[in-house]
């Protein structure tokens, strides 16, 4: 069984108006009842679908859904689905040109464990890099005793920041951050601290620490009944 989540954005406050999650082994069907051609399912992606689609998905697998006139989008369920807000994580471009993203930051395995692709969208971000509409800067970690090894040798840390003319200092602030915390460890601070660089509100920063310590909870419980046997 694979599970899906049906999800409408409030687009003025990112909010999220509504939310369904189901399952299904026939993917195939869904992909008709979405009005996908093929049968293949897009994969970490997003499809917006029409309300004729929706009407159909909801009724089809019995769930309860109320997009509140919102535009309704499926998607492959993912843990992070369980916030109230939408992450912006592979629309950070659309963001930003927008206005409505301040700083985004990429990172990579230096050298690239994949040279010919990378992980880093440069090539979407470039021409507005060229026309001034957004500043760039590379970062190169050099290798420390936690980094992974390819061949035996240890990697580095390659890090791409984008940010919107006027707040390059995020950027600044951003690779001191991660320089601190290869002294010092990661802590909620830190992560509140890279939330509001990176564009999120307060609240959402708040949401994103209750959701990671009630994840934290949860798989120590798992751990703790699987060790004693429950």
């Amino acid at each position: 069984m694979s599970r899906f989540i049906l999800r409408a954005i409030d687009p003025a406050t990112e909010r999220i108006a509504a939310k369904a999650i189901f399952e299904t082994s026939d993917i195939l069907e869904l992909c008709t009842l979405a009005g996908i051609d093929g049968g293949n399912f897009p994969l970490n992606r997003v499809v917006d679908l029409d309300p004729a689609a929706v009407e159909k998905i909801t009724k089809r697998y019995g769930v309860t859904y109320d997009a509140q006139s919102v535009d309704t989008v499926l998607a492959p369920w993912h843990p992070i689905d369980e916030l109230p807000y939408r992450v912006h994580t592979d629309r950070e471009l659309a963001l930003m040109l927008a206005g409505k993203k301040p700083l985004s930051a990429f990172s990579e395995a230096y050298p690239s464990l994949d040279e010919e692709r990378g992980l880093i969208p440069e090539r979407a971000f470039q021409t507005h890099v060229d026309s001034g509409r957004i500043i760039k800067r590379e970062h190169l970690f050099p290798p420390n005793e936690n980094s992974p090894k390819l061949k035996g040798q240890p990697l580095g840390t390659r890090r791409v920041l984008y940010a919107l003319p006027g707040e390059e200092w995020r950027i600044d602030a951003y690779l001191l951050l991660w320089k601190t915390t290869e002294k010092v460890g990661w802590g909620e601070g830190f992560e509140r601290l890279e939330g509001s660089l990176l564009g999120y509100e307060d609240w959402q920063n708040d949401a994103f620490i209750d959701w990671q310590k009630q994840r934290k909870q949860a798989a120590a419980a798992t751990d703790k009944a699987k060790s004693s046997g429950v």
